[in-house]
């Protein structure tokens, strides 16, 4: 408009004056026609495009801005071009503001149902700031490959089989009567609107019919139920629960699956289709169709948060959803995580308690054994030794529990002291008898086992130590014809293997399970009637700050697998501090009294869950790049308030798959002061030239302090 009127007034200028037909006048005239038309066409241009900001599944924070003739919607795939490399994206939000940089286009737009809805998608959003973590990464934590890969689209068809919509009570898999506690912790829990609820029962008081009790309800509803566990080989044995007492599409999530049967469920799920599903920490976010219930069972195990990349917790993740969605969200643990056992006691969270079995029987009491002057076979004391036979011969099982893999931990050299590490972790390497290789327990590199000592040549070396594959050797010699079963990483990594061990089991003859922390996860072995603890006494000596609560927990899970059927169960603890004030607390059987000691020393000692914590990690391939970007950190938050910080601290294991790593723990009392100082944090880091030469990440709420 501006340029017509200098037009309109230069040509009524050149009209009237003595400079009629002035050369100059065609000249500004041409020129501000060939402007004006330049910014015309650009500006057309741009009013035909919708600009975004698009998360791209990469470590980088931020988004990256591109243009579409298509509106998009927020939650919706979008294939963009980034570094001369097609990924997909994720639209976070439009730009109204026009940029005034080259932007580029998306590559393919899909016309289809969002990725994520928006409760979900709001979720995420909030996953992203409070665990300070890339938001491209964290919507790809969530999104199924195939969609990630482009080889799937949620207009298909979900490939699932026969459309079970509706579902039906298989009531010959339904008990006739619940015991008494079991109906009064159904009616005192909180499951309508937003409700956070715990049941604390001990092991085997029945709480899967409590949960089965409540998916019932809710399906006659029109719900959905998300139900998860804290390990893959859980789910075969809640899944066959659920199956047979629900008849309609039961859905499984989780990593082991191929990416089909993943993306089948996942889709499934949105669409309606399938109303139950049951999955590990990664189906937190599964997009269930007019979500009623979220069910974390085992609520706490470790396995809920994420120690690698994106370290978030499903436990946090699954109350954040359900907050906004206004549902209610139940946990269930013989042996509750004291952060939740905090918001019980400030009455954030209803508590229902289960103190009696099923069958009415208490728990299995705990019997300490001093083994400080006894001899050992392979681990195994004497007395222990009897009554695994005594319990054999009832026609029982035995549980034997040692919380290491392979044969024995260390080779060692007679002559000169040399013991075999990995060539990248300064880790010792693990002798594994069936596979006749040396493996790291850090970056699973294997060697050959040497028959000479590479450093001296002496031929004297000798294993030390013990792992599940030298008890399972030595008790096969000791008792032949017994089934030896081992339970661990390396026994069940082949599909359908923890099934084939649940097979074993069914029919209860006489056996023996030897295996790891993966017994302890809430499995139910009926027969078993002796439970061996063979290696606690880690745990008791642990500098870590939650070794005590981790510690009470394994001993408790792993005693509940005994006396599910047999009230003469026992349940025999070797170690080597037989007046440990915490085993000695725990010989009763009962987390109870232990978490409200515990809760009280956190509290007076302002410790986590009484104080917020979080873990800034640093690697690199030398430890000074670590030592110089964490002190550069701790100096930025010297004039902090309220701020404790440690470190830098070098990690158990200082070095791990080629690199070195250190630490800086920083604690406050406030979750929301925290989340500002690291926003600050974040901010600064960026700066510095020391933060180049390293890879560092926050770790919020820690689990591991290592």
């Amino acid at each position: 408009d501006r340029i017509n009127q200098c037009l309109s007034a230069l040509e009524s200028w050149n009209k009237t004056s003595r400079y009629s037909g002035c050369i100059s006048f065609f000249i500004i005239k041409s020129n501000l026609d060939e402007n004006y038309n330049k910014k015309t066409s650009v500006y057309n241009e741009k009013m035909n495009f919708f600009y975004y900001q698009i998360a791209i599944p990469l470590p980088i924070k931020g988004t990256f801005t591109y243009k579409s003739k298509v509106f998009l919607k927020n939650g919706s795939r979008a294939q963009v071009s980034f570094r001369n490399k097609k990924v997909m994206g994720i639209v976070i939000k439009q730009i109204k503001k026009i940029p005034e940089y080259k932007v580029k286009e998306v590559v393919e737009t899909f016309n289809e149902n969002l990725v994520f809805e928006s409760n979900e998608f709001e979720c995420l959003i909030w996953a992203s700031k409070y665990y300070h973590h890339p938001i491209g990464d964290v919507f790809s934590t969530f999104m199924p490959k195939l969609l990630k890969d482009n080889k799937k689209n949620l207009a298909a068809p979900s490939n699932l089989g026969e459309n079970k919509h509706t579902y039906e009570i298989n009531l010959e898999n339904k008990p006739s009567n619940l015991t008494k506690q079991q109906h009064n912790a159904i009616n005192n829990l909180k499951t309508t609107d937003f409700n956070i609820n715990l049941i604390n029962g001990v092991t085997g008081s029945g709480k899967t019919e409590i949960y089965l009790d409540l998916t019932e309800k809710k399906i006659k509803e029109g719900k959905s139920i998300l139900i998860l566990v804290p390990e893959i080989n859980l789910t075969p044995q809640l899944y066959k629960i659920f199956s047979d007492r629900f008849d309609g599409s039961v859905g499984l999530y989780h990593s082991k699956q191929t990416p089909l049967q993943r993306f089948n469920v996942w889709k499934g799920a949105k669409s309606g289709e399938v109303r139950i599903v049951i999955g590990t920490r990664s189906a937190i976010m599964n997009p269930l169709k007019n979500l009623g219930l979220i069910i974390i069972d085992e609520e706490h195990d470790q396995s809920f948060k994420q120690t690698e990349g994106f370290k978030f917790s499903a436990r946090e993740l699954g109350i954040k959803r359900a907050q906004k969605i206004d549902i209610p969200i139940i946990f269930g643990s013989a042996t509750p995580s004291l952060s939740l056992l905090k918001l019980v006691s400030q009455n954030k969270a209803n508590e229902v308690k289960l103190t009696k079995r099923v069958d009415g029987q208490d728990p299995p009491k705990l019997v300490i054994m001093d083994i400080n002057n006894q001899e050992l076979n392979s681990g195994i004391s004497n007395e222990s030794f009897n009554a695994i036979e005594t319990t054999l011969s009832k026609g029982k099982q035995v549980l034997v529990f040692i919380n290491r893999r392979g044969f024995a931990p260390l080779l060692e050299c007679l002559a000169c002291g040399w013991n075999a590490e990995c060539n990248s972790c300064e880790s010792s390497l693990v002798y594994h008898k069936v596979r006749d290789r040396l493996v790291c327990h850090r970056c699973e590199s294997a060697y050959g086992k040497p028959v000479n000592c590479p450093n001296c040549g002496s031929d004297k070396l000798e294993l030390f130590g013990l792992g599940t594959e030298q008890v399972e050797e030595y008790l096969a010699e000791s008792f032949p014809g017994v089934e030896i079963i081992r339970i661990d990483h390396d026994s069940t990594r082949k599909k359908g293997a923890i099934d084939n061990i649940y097979k074993k089991l069914e029919d209860g003859a006489p056996s023996i399970l030897v295996g790891t922390q993966m017994l302890t996860k809430g499995h139910d072995f009926n027969n078993v009637s002796l439970t061996l603890v063979l290696n606690a006494d880690n745990g008791l000596i642990s500098p870590e700050i939650n070794a005590l609560e981790k510690v009470s927990q394994l001993l408790i899970q792993v005693s509940g697998r005994a006396g599910r059927k047999d009230k003469d169960a026992k349940v025999i603890i070797q170690t080597r501090y037989p007046n440990d004030k915490t085993l000695n607390q725990l010989k009763q059987g009962s987390y109870f009294a232990f978490s409200e000691k515990m809760l009280l020393e956190h509290e007076n000692l302002n410790l986590p869950p009484y104080s917020c914590a979080s873990i800034l990690r640093a690697t690199s391939p030398t430890q000074n790049n670590n030592l110089n970007f964490l002190n550069k950190v701790k100096n930025l938050l010297i004039n902090k308030k309220n701020i404790t910080s440690i470190g830098p601290l070098p990690s158990f294991v200082a070095k791990s798959k080629g690199s070195y790593k250190h630490s800086l723990y920083i604690q406050t009392n406030s979750r929301g002061y925290l989340n500002k100082v690291l926003n600050h944090l974040d901010q600064e880091i960026e700066k510095t030239n020391e933060a180049k030469k390293v890879k560092w990440s926050f770790d919020i709420d820690p689990v591991e302090y290592s």
